[in-house]
């Protein structure tokens, strides 16, 4: 294998390798020809390119050119040789799945979920390198979020290295035009964002004289019932209760919720065939919904789209409405995937910490930059502060059609290019941050929720729908909370209470 290959001159070369990384990752420092010690850019530079391969997920029909200009320059930056292994992402999991149970790995692979059990077996298997020691003696690495952190963790310890993303995404958009239209001001607690709703479903607030809007649209899979939830004063998922873990739905918050949903769709002010929209962004596409509670990410493109149809559209953007716990946010996981190293084709810890030296350079600020935005002069232009994408197809496909991004760790110092709205988005995930709640078991891992975790999970989901359609009442949710309970929810409540408690004592 190449990798053997090359070990030798890695091992020799350890020293300049680690100094590159950063000067706290043990060792002597590296020096330049006069015995003083030379500078971290200097040291990797210095030292052979680390070969180095990386399973991911593409997004895209057409994967990023290796003969394009930001491969070039991420070779170049972190001192590595990279051969990048490209999925395509709806067979991804299966793939991964795969490669895993083989043992014939890369030297990273990008996992969307730690918590899959052929994951946490084979960590616990002694499969991964353990990183989280490591993070520490890195410039950038070293800034991780311990939230974000946590979240990833099995069994208490760091096995990957997070792609971040902002720790409190969904929020309210809401059709700004519209609040004008009516002399309304944007709404600041839940009773006012109910008047707004009803006022957006029956005072014609699009002014076009007919009686065809809603207010709130919601989907299949609700976008809106956590973030919903949270304002009303409820928990992140799960919460502690007493010393024990409880899930959200076991919380007088939850019902209280579903009470809200069930008054929005007695009184018609949401969409009445939810149960079945697979995508409720389509209906805000169409301009004939005035709210949308879910990611804020949305609103860009929800606007461009409604604007077609109505060319004064416009959004804007709430974090969050007081309740009775006053502003709460949903706190997520603060990132979307993680790398991980494999013992069975990285063998030794200098290897590991070129891997981390790797990642790390790609963490400054020029190339997080240049892996979401691309180059100036190639991938973007900003004519008069205006952000303009090329059209070029080949600059498009330097950088796989934005898949380069799949490449980035940290992203807390990147430049956003786009409209007010996008900017705003970026305000109001900041302000979201601030206050956000967590969900406790992120860290944590129950064997019966891994066997029977989607089952119970659709057994409430389909409760609730019910319960907010009305064909259950209060006593038919119970029972189904009970059947979740006997079905195996008392046993994930105790795996999780267990780990809590073990967690706790460390």
């Amino acid at each position: 294998m190449k990798q053997q290959l090359h070990k030798s001159m890695l091992m020799a070369s350890v020293l300049t390798l680690t100094a590159g990384a950063a000067a706290g990752c043990g060792g002597t420092k590296a020096t330049d020809g006069g015995g003083q010690p030379a500078a971290a850019g200097d040291a990797a530079k210095t030292a052979a390119p680390y070969k180095m391969s990386i399973m991911l997920p593409s997004f895209n029909p057409e994967p990023m050119s290796t003969d394009g200009e930001i491969f070039k320059k991420i070779q170049s930056a972190t001192n590595t040789e990279l051969k990048l292994n490209w999925v395509p992402s709806a067979t991804y999991s299966d793939k991964l799945s795969a490669t895993v149970a083989s043992g014939e790995l890369p030297n990273v692979i990008t996992v969307l979920n730690q918590k899959a059990p052929f994951i946490v077996n084979s960590v616990r298997s002694g499969m991964f390198w353990e990183l989280g020691p490591y993070l520490k003696d890195y410039k950038n690495l070293s800034r991780m979020n311990p939230i974000a952190l946590n979240a990833i963790s099995i069994d208490g310890k760091v096995y990957g290295i997070y792609r971040e993303r902002d720790l409190a995404r969904d929020g309210l958009t809401l059709r700004k035009d519209w609040l004008d239209n009516l002399g309304l001001k944007e709404p600041k607690t839940i009773d006012e964002f109910y008047n707004v709703l009803k006022a957006f479903t029956y005072n014609d607030p699009d002014k076009n004289g007919k009686n065809d809007t809603i207010g709130l649209v919601e989907q299949q899979e609700p976008a809106g019932w956590r973030t919903m939830l949270a304002w009303h004063g409820g928990p992140a998922d799960w919460e502690v209760k007493d010393g024990k873990l409880s899930p959200a739905h076991l919380s007088p918050a939850y019902l209280e919720t579903m009470k809200f949903y069930k008054k929005l769709y007695d009184e018609k002010l949401m969409n009445l065939d939810f149960a079945v929209v697979k995508d409720g962004r389509q209906v805000m596409n169409k301009g004939t919904a005035g709210a949308w509670v879910a990611n804020l990410n949305d609103a860009n493109g929800i606007e461009e789209q409604a604007k077609k149809v109505d060319p004064k559209a416009e959004m804007t953007l709430i974090g969050a409405l007081e309740g009775p716990k006053g502003l709460r946010s949903i706190a997520g996981t603060g990132s979307y995937g993680i790398f991980m190293i494999p013992k069975t084709s990285v063998k030794t810890e200098a290897e590991v910490k070129a891997i981390l030296n790797y990642f790390d350079k790609l963490s400054d600020k020029d190339m997080q930059n240049m892996l979401y935005n691309g180059i100036e002069g190639r991938q973007y232009t900003v004519e008069n502060g205006q952000y303009k994408k090329t059209t070029d197809p080949k600059m498009l496909v330097e950088y796989g059609m934005g898949d380069s991004s799949q490449l980035a760790v940290l992203r807390d110092q990147v430049t956003t290019f786009g409209s007010p709205l996008v900017h705003l988005r970026d305000k109001v995930w900041q302000e979201n941050a601030k206050r956000a709640i967590e969900n406790p078991v992120n860290a944590f891992i129950s064997a019966t929720y891994s066997e029977k975790g989607k089952e119970l999970d659709k057994l409430i989901d389909d409760a609730r729908t019910k319960f907010i359609m009305g064909s259950i009442d209060e006593n038919g949710w119970n029972k189904a909370v009970e059947q979740w309970k006997q079905n195996g929810g008392s046993k994930i409540m105790e795996e999780y209470t267990a780990e809590y408690n073990k967690s706790a004592k460390k």
